[in-house]
């Protein structure tokens, strides 16, 4: 069903659990994996170098170093292959002409949860995908009240008591 899937990543906690939720999806699949990082345009290929060292927010992981981690527990998982791209200028619009260029089974994104008020004044690429992507489109929640899985971590089941 999913041979090929695509999943915009630009190391947020937002695009990390998408990025666990496509790992998840390629291994039960063993489909093929595209890891796209979008860069802002007019940066220089110096910039893509020092993109790739600057340690990401959370874990003090650089971005190269988060897409070879990836990569291992992607194959580890079941995927059959595991690539990354670096798409440059508007996010929606370069993810738009790499799922035309790579015609993926399904898109997989992470949601920042913007309110119904933020999302006149930001884009939400989520929301866009979903809209202009022609192929299926998992949109990943998370944050507050939706704590982000480990993939293959199964929940710990809940004791009941019987009367």
């Amino acid at each position: 069903m999913f041979g090929r899937i695509l999943v915009a990543f630009d190391g947020s906690p937002p695009a990390r659990r998408a990025l666990h939720a496509a790992i998840e999806v390629a291994g039960r699949f063993h489909a093929a994996v595209t890891i796209a990082f979008v860069r802002r345009a007019g940066a220089g290929p110096t910039d893509t170098v020092l993109e790739s060292l600057v340690p990401l927010a959370d874990e003090g992981k650089a971005l190269g170093t988060v897409v070879e981690e990836t990569r291992a527990q992607a194959l580890a998982q079941g995927a059959s292959s595991v690539e990354s791209i670096v798409l440059e200028g508007d996010v929606v619009e370069s993810l738009l002409g790499a799922i035309e260029r790579i015609r993926p089974d399904l898109v997989v994104v992470g949601s920042r949860g913007l309110s119904r008020g933020q999302r006149i004044f930001q884009v939400s690429v989520s929301s866009d995908l979903v809209n202009r992507a022609p192929c299926p489109v998992l949109v990943v929640r998370g944050g507050r009240g939706h704590p982000a899985r480990t993939p293959g971590a199964e929940a710990a089941p809940t004791a009941r008591k019987t009367p």
